[in-house]
């Protein structure tokens, strides 16, 4: 996939989202059509209470999605042919590991570091994966000082 027509990808992705047109105007003031930009945006005219299903994919998800989408097609493509030339999965948005093809989601950190940090569960007594509360887990992360339960078997182990 070329660097234009994954742009193309972008700014499409970015008209879907933008919805109503004081979205567009403000993601067009921004310079360029980024969906890393108009997540930002969306997520700060909600008071960062906005659902991951109302944010377009991050820029990364974005790219590997496209290239496994556009590796289905192409695969597709050729499937009346005799003997087709497929190449490997692992250039396009996924990996492979003791036979099995996995999805790779991401490339990139999911937030900076001292983001990460900020996130806080809100478990009562015991942080576990049952709990849909309990955000730190469910991102595979470590409890904070800034969680409300202080004592809990998620606590990152201390380096002395």
């Amino acid at each position: 996939m070329s660097t234009e027509l994954f742009e193309k990808l972008e700014q499409f992705t970015c008209a879907m989202y933008a919805g109503s047109s004081s979205n567009k105007s403000r993601s067009s003031t921004a310079g360029d059509n980024s969906v890393n930009e108009l997540r930002y945006q969306l997520l700060c005219a909600k008071r960062g209470a906005a659902e991951s299903s109302q944010l377009p994919l991050c820029r990364d998800c974005l790219f590997l999605h496209t290239h496994r989408a556009n590796f289905q097609a192409a695969i597709w493509g050729c499937c009346l042919e005799a003997k087709p030339s497929v190449p490997s999965p692992n250039e396009h948005g996924c990996t492979e590991e003791d036979s099995k093809l996995n999805i790779l989601w991401m490339r990139s950190a999911s937030a900076p570091e001292v983001v990460l940090k900020l996130l806080a569960c809100k478990c009562s007594w015991v942080c576990i994966h049952k709990l849909p509360d309990c955000t730190r887990l469910v991102n595979g992360l470590t409890c904070t000082d800034m969680c409300k339960l202080q004592t809990c078997t998620n606590q990152a182990v201390q380096q002395q």
